[in-house]
């Protein structure tokens, strides 16, 4: 299957939502401030303690709330009609339905997304877990957690892209793994998105 470079990124944008709302729900509701603290000020959100964070991420009014990142989920699904599976795109259809009428389900729908679109075909699979991969290597060096697993990962699917012609990221690739911080995962973020819009 040939994916257009537009879809590719639907795709790996879906998987970097889900797994910032799935990290999230996992964090939620925040009961310390320190951490509340320490996750706001790594993602420069405008809350001071863990009170004011659990109500930025139940303010449908915010970006970085449960309600914004997934209503960008179902936006970017909807792109990819003619993509997934009717099988897989009617399920998801279903899903998120059930979870804008009742914003409690999200994080348990979110888990079953995700299921839906690994069982999808290769292509499918490498740009979702391309998203995952980098959403949580962004999270991991910005709240300074151990990313040894995903490198390792995503070191796999470097590989698996360039077979597919993405030989390009080399290079910012192997800068990442000389230096692991967040200068170095911005400058390979770059050059992926680079990569979706003028192809490979």
């Amino acid at each position: 299957m040939i994916i257009l470079n537009s879809n590719a990124q639907n795709i790996y944008w879906v998987g970097r939502y889900l797994s910032r709302i799935q990290y999230l729900c996992g964090q939620f509701p925040f009961q310390t401030d320190d951490e509340a603290v320490q996750y706001a000020h790594a993602f420069c959100l405008p809350a001071f303690n863990a009170s004011s964070l659990n109500e930025l991420t139940l303010n449908p009014e915010q970006p970085a709330s449960f309600h914004q990142q997934f209503q960008s989920v179902k936006h970017n699904i909807q792109d990819l009609r003619g993509v997934l599976s009717i099988k897989a795109y009617c399920e998801l259809k279903q899903m998120i339905n059930t979870a804008n009428e009742h914003a409690g389900y999200i994080c348990s729908v979110v888990d079953e997304c995700s299921e839906v679109l690994e069982a999808e075909n290769e292509d499918i699979f490498l740009f979702f877990s391309l998203g995952q991969l980098f959403e949580n290597l962004d999270r991991q060096i910005r709240l300074s957690q151990d990313f040894t697993q995903t490198i390792q990962s995503l070191n796999g699917l470097i590989e698996m892209l360039k077979l597919k012609g993405w030989d390009s990221l080399d290079e910012a690739w192997q800068h990442l793994l000389a230096h692991p911080n967040s200068n170095s995962f911005y400058q390979l973020n770059d050059q992926v998105q680079y990569l979706f819009e003028v192809g490979a």
